[in-house]
């Protein structure tokens, strides 16, 4: 990503020294509970979607995706703290990874997100993501889910 600020700013691979920061950013972000062990288990099933957004010398979000088949990816996390929201860091980072499955020859990508969370569907509906069903008790306190999917172009 170009920022103005030369290499100021950019999206990279997750690295094991960003576990405990992305920790943190995932459980003050997100409303379910993120234990370091997952977030080390999650960077390790797909460490190229494993994207974090460095500003300076400080990670400042960070985009867990996962191989949900051979031909679409998932997803998993996404959080960006919240100081430095609504600047385009959430939407560079689902950029880079759907430009990333595009190179893999992936068709699609989706997502799940709570139906109570209007300001993230609509993030993602500008992202080009539509709501395709709705899981129930999704969540551990029994939230219901949106599933959303977006179809890569070629």
């Amino acid at each position: 990503m170009q920022t103005g600020k030369g290499d100021y700013a950019f999206v990279r691979k997750f690295r094991d020294s960003d576990l405990d920061v992305v920790v943190e950013l995932a459980n003050s972000s997100l409303s379910e509970y993120y234990g370091v062990d997952l977030i080390y288990d999650l960077s390790r099933q797909w460490p190229d979607g494993f994207l974090v957004y460095q500003f300076g010398n400080r990670v400042v979000g960070f985009l867990a995706g996962a191989k949900y088949s051979s031909n679409e990816a998932r997803i998993l996390l996404l959080a960006v703290d919240s100081s430095f929201r609504k600047i385009g860091i959430g939407t560079t980072l689902v950029e880079d990874f759907t430009k990333l499955c595009m190179q893999l020859g992936m068709m699609s990508v989706r997502l799940e997100v709570r139906i109570d969370n209007i300001e993230a569907i609509n993030f993602y509906r500008k992202l080009k993501f539509v709501v395709i069903s709705t899981m129930r008790n999704y969540y551990s306190d029994s939230s219901d889910a949106h599933v959303m999917w977006r179809l890569l172009s070629q």
